[in-house]
Order: structure tokens, then sequence, then C-alpha cells
């Protein structure tokens, strides 16, 4: 999973690193290699968040149910309480 993921980031920002160097040569610009960068940085990004969405929302669930478990127990050790007391 972490050799995916330093995959998934490193190939579109490089990628559109060299777009913009061939772009900049080709056109005689100096703008096109910054505008590059940051969308295939934003790329990279996106890319990570949605490989990674899928692997915590499996955790979140596992402790959504162990937090409601948790709850279940203390509404329980409360109503106990009420029962018991005089």
């Amino acid at each position: 999973m972490i050799t995916q993921i330093g995959i998934t980031m490193l190939v579109p920002i490089f990628l559109c690193l060299f777009l913009g160097v061939f772009l900049n040569d080709a056109f005689d610009t100096v703008y096109a290699v910054p505008v590059l960068l940051v969308l295939g940085i934003a790329a990279s990004f996106r890319n990570t968040y949605y490989l990674t969405k899928g692997f915590y929302a499996k955790q979140k669930r596992k402790e959504d149910e162990e937090l409601a478990y948790i709850e279940g127990l203390k509404r329980r050790g409360q109503e106990n309480k009420q029962e018991e007391a005089p």
C-alpha cells in the first residue's frame, strides 16, 4: 500500500512537470511549468485521497461499531444503577 501511494503521488507530478518543460521549450514560454506543476500536485493529492478512502471507510465503520457497543454498555449500566437506587 505504501509503494502504491508513493507511485500514485509521483507519477502525475513528474508527468505534468515534463509536459510543462516540453511546452516551454516548444512554444518559448515560461508559465507552463508552474501551472502544470500545480495541476500535477493537485491530481496526485486527489488520486491519493481516492486510493486511501476505502481503507479509512472500513476503519471508521469498525470504530463506529465499537463506540456503539461501549455506549450500549454505558446505558445498561446507568439503567441498572437507577433500578438499584431506593
